[in-house]
């Protein structure tokens, strides 16, 4: 049985990788999807193939750092579909630089869109969910913002945006969930570990992103990195009924790191 039938799900951050894979997942179980992303000519093309496969979905273009651009996605989606049911939090970036070098082009864009765009993104889903007292936010944290571990980047740091941009976003859902939960809004979040996604070429050479997929491997107890359809599993769970007595969670799809501190 299809568990997203007549529901609408909003997935920022939807055109690519985990994303992607989240989006997909929906439209399969029977959600109709609004992908929501930076990459307009991206996010057309995720939108198009679900249509294509006989599914619902449409694309907006979204800056998450603009709280104007975020909120219009929730009209959109209400505009088409009448509600909104789900929101995924999952755009997100990611700017590596030693903590002694690191300045203000660097923390600013990273706390921007992974902190600030989160906020934004709960924000304005609550308002149309507490008003129908029905809703499910998956946030999308990172096992970086529980823990330090060593980068294949020719040094030992250089996480220190990302990782307090991870951290808070744990932090804004135990919040969130105690606010939103007495409406009927159930908010939870995923903390992923390694997985085989485009993002991990963005800020390294070839050199350095096969040293770092062979270290997030051996970091693992099973011994191997994560797919994105393996992520997707546990953002649906949470995004589901199934969960429905499930709030303030943070759910660990790591494949058991051991390298965290």
């Amino acid at each position: 049985m299809k568990r997203f039938v007549d529901k609408v799900a909003v997935v920022t951050g939807g055109s690519g990788g985990l994303g992607k894979a989240v989006v997909s997942r929906l439209a399969e179980e029977g959600a109709k999807v609004v992908v929501a992303d930076i990459d307009a000519d991206a996010a057309a093309s995720v939108a198009g193939e679900i249509e294509s496969a006989g599914g619902s979905a449409i694309a907006v273009k979204v800056d998450m750092k603009d709280r104007a651009e975020v909120h219009g996605i929730f009209e959109t989606a209400v505009d088409r579909y009448g509600r909104v049911d789900v929101l995924v939090n999952n755009a997100g970036i990611t700017r590596y630089k030693q903590f002694s070098d690191l300045d203000d082009e660097v923390w600013d864009p990273v706390l921007a869109v992974n902190l600030k765009g989160v906020f934004y993104g709960a924000q304005a889903a609550a308002i149309h969910m507490v008003r129908q007292k029905y809703g499910k936010i998956v946030n999308i944290s990172s096992t970086s913002g529980t823990g330090t571990t060593p980068h294949a980047t020719g040094g030992p740091g250089g996480s220190v945006a990302y990782g307090c941009s991870k951290a808070a976003v744990i932090q804004l859902t135990k919040t969130l969930a105690r606010e939103l939960g007495p409406h009927g809004v159930n908010v939870n979040c995923v903390a992923p570990g390694f997985f085989l996604t485009s993002l991990i070429h963005k800020t390294r050479t070839p050199e350095q992103v096969q040293a770092h997929i062979a270290l997030r491997a051996k970091s693992s107890v099973l011994n191997r990195n994560g797919t994105p359809e393996e992520i997707a599993s546990g953002v649906l769970y949470l995004a589901s009924d199934e969960a429905s007595f499930i709030a303030g969670h943070t759910l660990y799809v790591d494949g058991g790191r051991t390298d965290r501190m």
